[in-house]
């Protein structure tokens, strides 16, 4: 995180979610989409329904990961086992473990959830923070913008790439088990 882009600190920015936390913002996505769509009422209730339960069970499995695992996030590392004294991140490192990365497993399930609902192939532009001036974000998938927020975690120097990748998985994976389990009458 010391010799970014302009383009991967405008990510790591964008997707620190400052003022707010992910799940907002991924409510945030979940009401453009809904608003491009403007589907049935029935519809859009099944989508808020199955992707917060999606949200909320993909930063479960997450935190009980970090704390079962408990590794040291990439400061620690860098400062004491590199010898680099004065390295620091792009903004703060959040207060607990590593691995895996929350921003990434909640992508990974919201995508799952989303592309399950819209398709694989869903053209995208998040203006979530269009409110702050932030460039909004246009994608071509729900899978990439998931990698695209795993990465942000990766550019601001808070996760390492295993853990937004393997974050990322736990997501999809959580979603798919919501969506072989969990029925809706009207599906």
């Amino acid at each position: 995180s010391q010799a970014l882009t302009p383009e991967q600190t405008a990510t790591a920015v964008y997707y620190r979610d400052n003022p707010g936390f992910g799940g907002g913002h991924y409510l945030s996505i979940i009401k453009q989409v809904l608003e491009q769509e403007n589907p049935q009422l029935d519809f859009t209730a099944i989508v808020f329904a199955k992707a917060s339960i999606a949200i909320i069970d993909a930063g479960i499995g997450c935190w009980k990961t970090k704390y079962t695992y408990n590794l040291e996030r990439p400061i620690t590392y860098i400062r004491n086992v590199l010898g680099h004294a004065t390295w620091n991140p792009l903004f703060p490192t959040p207060n607990f473990p590593e691995w895996t990365s929350g921003h990434a497993a909640i992508a990974g399930a919201v995508a799952e959830t989303l592309t399950g609902l819209f398709g694989n192939n869903y053209h995208l532009t998040n203006h979530t923070y269009d409110y702050l001036g932030m460039a909004p974000r246009t994608y071509t998938s729900f899978y990439g913008m998931a990698q695209d927020i795993g990465d942000s975690r990766v550019y601001a120097g808070i996760h390492n790439t295993q853990s937004c990748a393997e974050g990322r998985i736990q997501g999809i994976k959580i979603a798919q088990n919501i969506n072989s389990m969990l029925k809706f009458l009207k599906e």
